[in-house]
């Protein structure tokens, strides 16, 4: 059976007229430089403005939503960029997400319709981008979008065409700073009626929004801007909720001004280049569904796009006392976060909330309002660190639980200042290498904190059960005095507690030998008339000489020396005789502190230490022998000598 031939005249025509609109420029730069080589790849660009693609009208229709054919499209329209940047990395600032030079031109882009833009000559390094939504949604189901919306392209100087299926804002991304203000021409985009904070003025741009017919706009600032649906807006403006965007916008200028930028330490002029805030705004966006969880962090930071998101960008009686902002604090203080210095692995949803406390202590707000677990989470917590007895902050389950483990650190911000965050993030950019393990971030924060406050806050850390190496705590107790008083007892809820003295208390550790007689707490309560007498009957060869008793001052301290007394009795039988003193930071590794002969008296006997002061949390004394045959020994008081 022979093949028919079918002559299909629609499709010639529409080979012809796409063939008609299609150019070979010969000059399209897959990377967005020029090639110095003089060998360009030939490209077919589709140049015809009038030809709409629209293929995914009825899913652009759902989200982000179509622009009105009555809107104007521009043609030829010049806008300017000042594209000088210092790009602050995430990896100066060591923090989880910085800025990225990423730049608003004002222009949307209709879905499916063809954006022309020229770019000057000797421009390079420039992309752009259609779409402000870049959450990736493959692989969740049910998708209520399709995965992936936005779109970039290279730019080269000259003429540059792109279209995105979706439509969305327009944005011009920079590879690296370019010293002069750049000038860009576009065709076919419609402008958003975004508010600029210090351009547009409150009645201006509430009328500019009210004749527009595009869906998404943005509230812009130096140093935050947030990408807003268009029904939304205007459904505040209606209920007089959005009057003032002037206001909102300066409060949330102020917000990153001085409570997240401020707060870590940076600033535009900074003389060292690691302490320069973002040169970049930082960014917001609401989307139909997100990658991951009801709001996730990120540039953009990224939020449900529902009422509660929604008031959280754009409410002002909110921002202006703190209520109500706990989510998008919290997403933005994930991307402030410095996990490789200090913010040791149990804090990832602790330390990222101390930027609502921090904004909340500028606005003079109730902590009590952040959020329902911080008024419960807190006393819970202040009661856990009161007990007295081994503590595990990162393991026990009483503080598994991230607004208890906020606790400590605002109890520090509240007696000491805010400033003490600023110190935590400023050494951690300065610090000459990252920290690897928990407890290097337990060390570095401790360190810190003590520099800050101007002294030893070991006890502190103890009272807290954050696990401290034996080396940073001798290192900070020879810088600082011990602290005293009991501030983990400090409730910044309502602001009492925390007055109480605290002078370390010594314990005894071990003893070889049980207690026969007596017992080890009478080695150390004051009192001659008690007294400590090692096993008698039967004793193994461990519980004879020689006896080793170890004591614990209660925090790596000064320590003088030692203070003996035998028994008060015409009973010598069991005074030692030989002893050798050792010290320790941690109760492993021990150095001797030299030997001394007791006397075979009842008369207190005091060995100082040669070395003078020693600083040291242990201290080993071990009885070598005793004045008389007998296996056992016997003391009324050993205890420690402090300064």
């Amino acid at each position: 059976m022979k093949a028919r031939k079918i002559i299909n005249l629609p499709l010639i025509f529409t080979l012809v007229v796409c063939l008609a609109a299609c150019k070979k420029y010969g000059v399209e730069i897959a990377d967005g430089y020029e090639d110095a080589s003089g060998n360009k790849e030939n490209v077919s660009i589709d140049t015809n403005m009038q030809n709409i693609d629209r293929s995914a009208y009825a899913k652009a229709r759902i989200f982000p939503g179509l622009v009105d054919v009555s809107e104007p499209r521009v043609q030829n329209q010049e806008f300017i960029l000042d594209l000088n940047f210092t790009n602050q990395t995430a990896e100066n600032l060591r923090i989880q997400v910085a800025p990225e030079p990423q730049f608003s031109t004002g222009y949307y882009a209709a879905p499916g319709e063809l954006i022309k833009i020229i770019v000057p000559a000797g421009v390079n390094g420039l992309s752009m981008q259609i779409g402000g939504h870049t959450d990736n949604l493959s692989g969740k189901s049910p998708l209520l979008r399709d995965p992936i919306i936005y779109a970039v392209k290279a730019l080269y100087p000259g003429v540059n065409y792109m279209r995105n299926l979706y439509g969305g804002t327009i944005y011009i991304n920079a590879s690296f700073a370019i010293a002069q203000p750049v000038k860009f021409v576009i065709s076919g985009a419609v402008v958003s009626p975004d508010f600029v904070l210090g351009t547009d003025t409150d009645a201006g741009w509430i009328a500019k929004v009210r004749a527009s017919k595009v869906p998404w706009l943005e509230l812009r600032t130096k140093r935050v801007i947030f990408l807003v649906p268009l029904d939304k807006v205007l459904a505040k403006i209606a209920a007089g909720q959005l009057s003032s965007p002037t206001a909102l916008m300066t409060e949330w200028n102020n917000k990153f001004e001085l409570d997240y930028n401020g707060w870590m330490g940076l600033s535009d002029n900074a003389v060292d280049e690691r302490d320069r805030s973002p040169q970049g705004p930082w960014r917001g966006v609401l989307d139909i569904q997100l990658s991951l969880g009801y709001g996730h962090s990120g540039f953009p930071f990224v939020g449900l796009n529902d009422q509660y998101w929604f008031n959280s960008f754009t409410s002002l009686a909110d921002l202006l006392n703190s209520e109500g902002m706990w989510g998008t604090y919290h997403e933005f203080g994930h991307n402030c976060q410095q996990p490789n210095v200090w913010s040791w692995s149990t804090l990832g949803e602790t330390t990222n909330n101390l930027f609502n406390f921090k904004a909340a202590k500028r606005m003079n707000a109730n902590y009590s309002n952040l959020h329902p677990s911080v008024t419960s989470g807190f006393p819970q917590a202040i009661t856990y660190a009161s007990t007295a007895g081994a503590k595990n902050f990162d393991g026990d389950a009483d503080m598994n639980d991230p607004f208890k483990r906020m606790t400590p650190f605002v109890q520090i911000f509240e007696w000491y200042g805010y400033g003490a965050m600023t110190k935590l993030y400023t050494e951690a950019r300065h610090a000459q290498r990252l920290s690897i393990n928990d407890i290097d971030k337990h060390d570095f924060t401790y360190e810190k904190l003590s520099e800050y406050c101007g002294v030893d806050l070991s006890p502190f850390f103890e009272a807290w059960g954050i696990l401290l190496s034996a080396q940073s705590q001798s290192k900070i107790a020879a810088r600082f005095p011990l602290l005293n008083k009991q501030i983990w007892k400090y409730n910044p809820l309502t602001k009492t507690g925390g007055t109480e003295n605290y002078v370390p208390t010594t314990s005894v550790v071990s003893v070889s030998s049980p207690a026969q007689e007596g017992s080890f707490a009478a080695l150390i309560d004051n009192n001659l008339t008690t007294y400590y007498h090692s096993k008698y009957s039967s004793p193994t060869a461990a519980e004879s000489y020689p006896f080793t008793f170890i004591f614990n001052a209660g925090a790596v301290i000064p320590i003088k020396g030692m203070y003996f007394n035998a028994r008060n009795s015409t009973n010598r039988a069991g005074d030692g005789k030989d002893i050798e003193v050792f010290t320790s930071p941690d109760n492993l590794n021990y150095t001797s502190q030299g030997t001394a002969t007791l006397p075979n008296s009842t008369a207190r006997f005091e060995y100082l230490f040669p070395m003078g002061n020693v600083t040291a949390k242990y201290v080993k004394v071990i009885v070598k022998n005793g004045y008389s045959a007998n296996p056992y020994v016997v003391f009324a008081e050993m205890n420690l000598i402090k300064p």
